[in-house]
This record gives C-alpha cells, structure tokens and sequence, in this order.
C-alpha cells in the first residue's frame, strides 16, 4: 500500500486539527464567535467552530462576507448543487466513479490539493468554508485531510523547491509556479493528479530534475503528519488555502448504512 492510498484509503482515523473548537450557538454565531473564528483562522490557518445547528444559506453567506468574496460556481458539472451561485453541496450521491466532474459527490477519496491550482494566484480562492448539515453514519469516515505546507517544503529539500520555484503547470501560462513565497510563507499551487500526466513546463531545466522534485513533492505531501477534519452536524471548518493542501479521505458505499449521506455545503472566498 502506498503512503497515498495508507491516508486516504485505509481506513485510518486522523487526529483532528491542533486548533482550539469555538462553540456557539447559530443564532449568536456572527456576534463574537465569528470574530474568533477569524482571528484563530489568521493564527493558525485554520478554524474549527462547533454550533447547535448549521446556520441558515443567509447567515452563512455572511460569514463568508466576514472574509471576503465568495465566487461563483460555474462549472456546468457541478451546477445542479449550486444554490445562491455561491454555495456548493457536496452530498454525497454516486458510489466510487472515474468521472472527476463527480467524484466530490461519490464515496472517492480525494487526493491532496489545493484549490484552483491552475488560476492565476490573484484567482484562486484563498479561503475554503466548508459546513457540516449532516456527517453520515461515521464522523471518522470521509474525513477533511489538512496537511500544513510549511512542513511539505521542509521535507522537499532545498534543490527541489529551488527547482518547483520555476515550474508552473505547461498549459496555464500565466499560473504561479508549483512553490511560491508569500508574506514570508512557502505556498503551493499544486494538484496530485494521480494517473493523469503532470504536464510542467521550466526553462533550461533538466527533466529528470523537475520528475525528481515533483516525486519528492508528493512524498512530502504523503509522508507528513496530516489532519482529519471529524464532521458533526454544525460543524464549520474554514481552510486557508495558502497554509493548507486539503483533501478527503474515502467514504463507506452508500448501501452499507440507511443513514443520511454526508452533506457539506461549501464557500470558496476570494
């Protein structure tokens, strides 16, 4: 078994985020605990609030106003889970499918990412909201997988990141390279694409250096001490997505329990 497939397909139960839990109740929500919400986020990267009941679409939209811009979902594949033209739900609804326009909605795993990976940096979103209306049978199963991207370039090796510095994927020109610096802080703008072809692109250099460096990229990726995000019903994790490669851990066929799937709704906030 892989170190990939040991995270997100072996069954194993991750801690959960080394972050303190914010409890409120939804309706006093966008009081103080929001505002608490937002300085443990800037803190840490991350932010874990438990509430009694998720909060209705109007109330959830404006905590991602709290944060910035929420987009647009456009993709036609995942427009039918649209409501508001900003929140996605993933429910899950498909057993495991190679089709990648449906995986988010399927029992799959999801490989280590970040979000829009390809987008020029000024597009990609930088936070990720996501809100638990129903976990499944298993709060331990499909687990939210964090991985701090700090700890991925320590692991690399300074001859890799120097290399992922100058190299951006081949077919989004004007994308950030794999490793930037922002504010200090190293961040990646990068997907396992699993069996599909990695297309890069880096002037002057050697392939096999560029192979050598996204091989020991996903190693890092894999072979650092990851999170699990335990969902209960309530539950609202928001992401940063310059600190975090995020993913999900695979989830038992829909068949195996007559409990409600799991159902997140999600916020991308520019």
């Amino acid at each position: 078994m892989t170190s990939r497939e040991k995270l997100l397909d072996g069954g194993g139960v991750l801690p959960p985020p080394a972050t303190p839990i914010i409890h409120a109740t939804a309706a006093a929500f966008l009081g103080g605990p929001a505002h608490d919400a937002l300085r443990c986020l800037a803190s840490t990267g991350c932010a874990v609030v438990q509430l009694d009941e998720p909060l209705p679409a109007r109330q959830f939209l404006a905590f991602g106003a709290m944060l910035g811009e929420a987009m647009p979902e456009k993709d036609p594949a995942v427009l039918p889970y649209v409501e508001e033209e900003v929140i996605l739900n993933l429910r899950r609804e498909h057993a495991t499918t190679a089709d990648v326009s449906l995986q988010p909605f399927a029992t799959n795993s999801l490989s280590l990412h970040t979000e829009s990976s390809g987008r020029k940096a000024a597009e990609q979103p930088r936070y990720i909201v996501l809100m638990c209306v129903a976990p499944g049978h298993d709060p331990t199963a499909s687990q939210t997988v964090l991985v701090p991207m700090a700890a991925v370039e320590s692991r690399i090796g300074p001859e890799a990141a120097a290399t992922l510095r100058r190299t951006r994927y081949r077919h989004s020109a004007e994308g950030p390279h794999i490793l930037r610096t922002v504010d200090g802080r190293p961040v990646f703008s990068f997907r396992d694409f699993l069996s599909q072809t990695l297309q890069w692109t880096h002037l002057g250099q050697d392939a096999d250096d560029v192979n050598r460096a996204v091989l020991r990229l996903l190693a890092a990726m894999y072979g650092t001490s990851a999170t699990g995000v335990h969902w209960a019903r309530g539950m609202i994790v928001v992401i940063d997505n310059t600190s975090f490669f995020h993913g999900r851990t695979a989830s038992p066929p829909a068949a195996a329990t007559s409990a409600a799937p799991r159902h997140l709704k999600r916020l991308r906030i520019m």
